[in-house]
């Protein structure tokens, strides 16, 4: 991302660009669960990628670790071009029901909505950010 984005787009642009293919691959996996809420013996599915995001962000900051290669790891869920690799799980519940399925559609539509609001505000962020680059290049027209 960094070759492509140059010096533009500071850190807080860059996570926002990476939480956005991650939250559109939580929005697939909650579409799935809801899909398969009547599907005997479903697990629920969790995507998990905000903490690596923040550990990331976090990073930044600490003297990075020298690797020979652009995909070796940086830690444990980040390789060395700073590409997250998020968390894909079986959620954990207390009680399964007779027929195996540990969907919540109710859970599932609220992070459904969430997710999409927090898609829809990173969007609107790097439009602005866009927007003014466009601005500055126009020379102010």
């Amino acid at each position: 991302m960094s070759r492509l984005t140059g010096g533009i787009f500071n850190l807080s642009d860059k996570l926002q660009m990476a939480s956005l293919e991650h939250r559109h691959k939580r929005g697939n996996v909650l579409a799935a669960n809801i899909a398969n809420s009547e599907t005997p013996g479903y697990r629920a599915v969790g995507y998990d990628f905000e903490d690596q995001l923040a550990t990331v962000a976090g990073l930044e900051s600490t003297i990075p670790m020298k690797v020979s290669h652009p995909s070796h790891y940086r830690n444990g869920f980040t390789t060395a071009d700073g590409k997250i690799e998020a968390e894909m799980f079986v959620r954990p519940t207390e009680s399964i029901p007779e027929d195996g399925n540990t969907v919540d559609v109710d859970g599932e539509m609220v992070q459904m909505a969430e997710n999409q609001i927090l898609f829809r505000s990173a969007v609107e962020s790097l439009n602005r950010k866009i927007g003014m680059i466009r601005y500055a290049i126009n020379g102010g027209r």
